[in-house]
């Protein structure tokens, strides 16, 4: 859990920098993506009376597959988010479910779901090695970045419905 001591914010703008892996802060590898290094936050905290709004900007390394060619690829992840951070009111009418507002108790501001959000939301949904990735050949598997396949010219121009176009015209014949 990364958390800021509310008394230890002083009035006024003032800086931190932090630094955690992420499964501190709860950043699971999956098939997709790994974490591959630390995550870094920087913020910008500026506190009025018992308000405080913070300003992150949060770097972290990943490693993906490519999505047409499959190559590892290592991508940095660069989010930033801004909250302002209030105390839990007494009352739960009191409280303002909006976003961007946030609450805190105990004297302290949890990070830790804020910095995660920020940068799950920057995942991209295809990574590609290169934005001219011609792929995987779709017969033999090769890497085509790496040079042509042997696969014959013919293979590769017959179409998938080849068949399903011979059947077709057979009936059209016999329909005459």
């Amino acid at each position: 859990m990364l958390k800021i001591i509310v008394d230890e914010v002083p009035e006024g703008v003032s800086y931190q920098n932090l630094r955690c892996e992420p499964n501190d802060i709860e950043l699971d590898s999956d098939e997709d993506f790994s974490f591959i290094g630390p995550v870094f936050v920087e913020l910008g905290l500026y506190r009025q009376i018992n308000t405080i709004y913070i300003k992150f900007n949060m770097t972290v390394e990943v490693e993906a597959e490519c999505f047409r060619c499959l190559s590892k690829v290592h991508l940095t992840l660069n989010a930033k988010s801004e909250v302002q951070y209030k105390p839990l009111p007494k009352m739960e009418q009191d409280r303002i479910y909006d976003i961007g507002i946030g609450y805190y108790h105990d004297d302290y501001i949890d990070l830790t779901d804020e910095i995660r959000e920020g940068l799950l939301l920057e995942l991209p949904m295809t990574v590609l090695c290169s934005e001219d990735c011609k792929g995987l050949c779709q017969h033999c598997g090769k890497n085509k970045n790496m040079g042509e396949c042997n696969c014959a010219e013919e293979n590769i121009h017959i179409s998938r419905f080849a068949e399903l176009i011979k059947i077709l015209d057979i009936k059209k014949k016999l329909e005459v």
